[in-house]
């Protein structure tokens, strides 16, 4: 099973604080284990003060950057809707890339980069087999990945917006799923 390209919705009744309600991207998921970001847990930091601290220039929009899991939290990852590759990039999907190199940074600076992106810091990893155990246990819901709700939705609708996606419309009918 390959969950690349594929939503975790975190289930009502999760325990660990840091993935309460949230909604996470996995962007690379193989024999050593899945790699994924949180889409909808703000930073009390925006892209203006991650550019000025790149000695970039400002970017005319200013994005709330997105803190995307518990590991690595100085690293920073782009996901941008298309499929330029940068000097450190890879296909999450067809339509959908993930990168780390500063140029395109400099590209977004320059207003050279126009399509849909999001700015996070950090980001979630499981180790081999640990992922799938999660789902087993049912701590995630999944869901084929939706461009609409990654980079047009408000973080703050995006779980219900996932679950809506795969037919939930009261999260109270899911609370304590699978669970005897």
């Amino acid at each position: 099973m390959n969950l690349s390209n594929q939503l975790l919705i975190a289930m009502p009744d999760i325990q660990d604080s840091r993935f309460k309600q949230a909604v996470i991207l996995i962007c690379e998921h193989n024999e050593n284990g899945a790699m994924g970001l949180v889409l909808n847990q703000a930073m009390e930091l925006s892209t203006e003060e991650v550019f000025k601290d790149l000695s970039l220039p400002i970017p005319s929009k200013n994005h709330t950057v997105v803190d995307g899991g518990p590991l690595n939290k100085n690293y920073g990852f782009v996901l941008h809707n298309n499929t330029r590759l940068f000097q450190s990039s890879i296909q999450v999907s067809n339509n959908l890339t993930l990168t780390t190199s500063k140029d395109l940074m400099q590209e977004i600076s320059a207003h050279n980069f126009t399509d849909p992106w999001q700015l996070f810091l950090g980001y979630s990893g499981w180790t081999k087999d640990q992922l799938e155990n999660e789902i087993a246990e049912n701590t995630w819901l999944t869901a084929p990945a939706d461009l609409s709700l990654i980079f047009a939705t408000p973080l703050e609708d995006k779980w219900q917006k996932a679950l809506a996606l795969i037919g939930i419309k009261n999260y109270q009918s899911i609370s304590g799923v699978g669970h005897a």
